[in-house]
């Protein structure tokens, strides 16, 4: 994580620093020839010591929730935290690309498939703009997605189950045909996700010669190989699934459960956590905490130390002004990005609607999550038979 790197960026600089021992302790006389000699203390490392610049270069990397925490520790790193130079060095870091997929659909039931990315347009404003790559038509966009680095993995099938993998260069636009799974899977009922670097898929299995096939399929996209390991009963009627510290978690109807790879024999791989009698319309990962939008409670976070879900609040513990509906949700320049549809006038035929988004910041706080709304509005205009599909962070 961010926050590692930076107590491993404090510790690497420190020790280049050369620390000399005192002329005391190196005085020899009769009286200390008779004493066993003490054991030298290293002085521990401390921020204060390291020049400003330093300092920022270390700040930079600690994700944008904790910096409200940093800013309680002394008024130095508060005013570090808050200056121009820091934003400037937070602005030189490498950043993502959130490529957003708005499906059309007709009433013959043929699907048109168009991508935008979210830019920002100005200082303060922020716009959903057709991809600056052209992606060619492709009848697989509707498959399950996952992104690893610059390019979108698109397995199995939408409606149909199919074994097809398909992977998409966003920086080329080239989209070619990977090795096809064991087991054909539709997007629905699978949950895809990335570990270590590989992609697992779970779930989305049919009936086949009337068994229900469980198996867990990995995918290296280094070695382009498949690997079917286990099987687990993951049935699911939603997509919603995530990866937090290296698990996967799946956010169903009444039920959330997480898939854990690491554990080996004699311990449960796959779990069910706590029940929530709702419904989750979308979920995403920032830093690596789990936020889902459920039908009736909501935006909430799950707290990985009780297994609970809990409700997004402001810094006064008040509940956030949220739309009641979330279409997408993606972490954006370490903040989290909500896009839904604009209500229509229902006493019109409606041609049109408009895409909006909500940037929130995230403070922790404790064992508690705060947001605030840094921005809010419109982003793009589209027809009305337009609705989300996909929303990517991709890495350049």
């Amino acid at each position: 994580s961010a926050l590692f790197d930076f107590i491993i960026i404090i510790i690497l600089n420190m020790q280049d620093r050369k620390f000399s021992v005192s002329p005391f302790e190196t005085m020899s006389n009769s009286k200390a020839d008779d004493e066993p000699p003490k054991k030298y203390t290293r002085p521990q490392p401390s921020l204060s010591s390291l020049p400003d610049d330093i300092v920022l270069r270390c700040l930079v990397r600690v994700p944008r929730s904790y910096h409200l925490n940093i800013s309680w520790v002394s008024k130095d790193l508060r005013s570090l935290v808050r200056s121009p130079e820091f934003n400037v060095l937070r602005s030189t870091l490498p950043k993502s690309s959130l490529h957003v997929c708005l499906e059309e659909d007709d009433d013959d039931d043929n699907s048109s498939f168009h991508w935008f990315t979210l830019n920002e347009t100005s200082t303060t404003e922020y716009g959903l703009v057709p991809n600056p790559t052209l992606f060619p038509p492709h009848p697989k966009y509707g498959s399950s997605t996952v992104s690893v680095g610059s390019k979108i993995f698109f397995i199995g099938g939408s409606i149909e189950p199919s074994t097809d993998l398909w992977i998409l260069d966003t920086r080329t636009g080239s989209i070619t045909r990977g090795p096809s799974m064991s087991v054909p899977r539709r997007q629905r009922y699978a949950a895809v996700e990335v570990i270590d670097g590989k992609i697992y898929v779970l779930g989305g299995e049919p009936y086949i010669d009337g068994r229900l096939f469980h198996q867990v399929e990995v995918f290296d996209p280094k070695s382009k190989t498949w690997e079917v390991t286990e099987e687990e009963d993951v049935r699911k009627i939603s997509n919603c699934s995530a990866t937090v510290e290296e698990k996967v978690y799946m956010v169903d109807y009444e039920k959330t459960s997480v898939y854990d790879p690491r554990e080996g024999e004699g311990g449960e791989r796959l779990v069910q956590m706590d029940k929530l009698n709702d419904m989750a319309h979308s979920v995403c990962v920032v830093e690596d905490v789990l936020f889902a939008f459920f039908n009736k409670t909501g935006l909430m976070w799950f707290d990985t130390k009780l297994d609970v879900w809990r409700r997004l609040v402001g810094r006064d513990g008040k509940e956030l002004m949220f739309i009641l509906d979330a279409g997408a949700m993606a972490e954006y320049e370490g903040r989290l990005v909500v896009l839904y549809m604009g209500d229509e006038d229902i006493f019109d035929v409606p041609v049109t609607q408009s895409v909006r988004c909500m940037f929130v910041s995230l403070d922790r706080a404790g064992g508690k999550i705060c947001g605030t709304i840094d921005w809010s509005g419109t982003v793009a205009t589209v027809p009305f038979m337009f609705r989300f599909l996909h929303c990517l962070a991709v890495s350049g």
